[in-house]
């Protein structure tokens, strides 16, 4: 049994470390529920947003670059991670989901559209892919596993706001518009409760219908029935929309917004989730702090009444020895 010394310097270290775990619980459950707020108020705004411009670019001439479609030879891979880490397995689980598409990209390469399925013809390890990194924890594993980093902003936080992505969304719609890269896709982890987060993989260019369908089947409005959805697609070929001043100048400003606001939103998703996961690692933290506490508490107690045993049966013996 340890002495009472080091049992006694254990409990002082495991309250003090308490104390730090239960002061980072409660930082990430206030900043939790800011996050979880703007993401949830703007879910809608973003949701719908994309299903318009989704539409437009489905129903009118796709004469902008920012529409074109083809075959995927080039990606870049807009990659959403906290840039701390005592989150739990939130972002290894995102990063392992990642790791496995870029070593094997063949689903990233196939390009779908409305009515589109292009097949890439290039082995999918001739596929070039481009990682631009949100958060410190991405860039890192990036960098380790040697894969082609080509910027990296770790400056956002729960404070950041759409402007501050301006300078990501700007950088990946250039590369698209001088066709640097055939698609654009998002690595996130998307906030579905407190205790529930799943790592996604989203498509950002081309506008694709397909990615479309599989966000409202996330948000629960999934669309099982073919006949209800060939419902949908001709509902939306029958959409008739006024451009002023003309389509050209109107979705040269739109689509930028769009993308602006899906990045945005994903920082968001991935905000959230980041706070979630922190706070519940932390109480757990906290909870296995208190019952070590209890154990060493109880140790401490019988190894001081051992001592105190001992000292009084040394006492008794001594003064039987005298008393002789």
């Amino acid at each position: 049994m340890s002495s009472t010394k080091q049992l006694r310097a254990r409990l002082k270290s495991i309250k003090n470390t308490k104390k730090i775990t239960k002061a980072m619980e409660m930082v990430a459950a206030s900043k939790m529920k800011k996050v979880i707020q703007a993401a949830l108020a703007t879910r809608d705004y973003s949701q719908a947003a994309w299903e318009i411009l989704t539409n437009i670019s489905e129903t009118y001439d796709q004469s902008n670059p920012l529409l074109d479609i083809r075959e995927v030879k080039k990606i870049c891979l807009i990659l959403i991670t906290p840039s701390k880490g005592l989150c739990g397995s939130l972002t290894s689980q995102l990063l392992k989901k990642v790791l496995q598409n870029i070593n094997n990209p063949y689903d990233m390469m196939i390009n779908r559209a409305w009515n589109k399925k292009i097949i890439p013809k290039i082995h999918p390890q001739s596929a070039i892919i481009d990682i631009v990194s949100i958060g410190k924890k991405g860039q890192d594993q990036i960098i380790k596993h040697k894969k082609n980093l080509i910027a990296s902003f770790n400056q956002l936080n729960d404070q950041s706001r759409v402007d501050d992505i301006k300078p990501i969304a700007q950088l990946v719609l250039q590369g698209y518009r001088e066709k640097k890269y055939d698609k654009i896709i998002m690595a996130y982890t998307d906030f579905i409760s407190t205790t529930l987060y799943k790592p996604r993989l989203r498509q950002v260019l081309p506008i694709s219908r397909k990615d479309l369908e599989k966000q409202l089947e996330e948000l629960g409005e999934k669309i099982s029935e073919k006949e209800e959805m060939e419902e949908i697609k001709e509902q939306a070929q029958k959409r008739i929309y006024t451009f002023e001043p003309s389509q050209e100048e109107v979705l040269g400003i739109i689509i930028p917004k769009v993308v602006e606001s899906q990045i945005f939103q994903a920082f968001l998703e991935s905000q959230a989730s980041e706070f979630s996961a922190r706070m519940i690692t932390m109480k757990n933290a906290s909870d296995a702090a208190q019952e070590m506490i209890h154990n060493f508490s109880l140790q401490y107690n019988q190894a001081r009444q051992a001592a105190i045993t001992q000292e009084l049966s040394e006492i008794s013996s001594g003064m039987l020895a005298l008393e002789k």
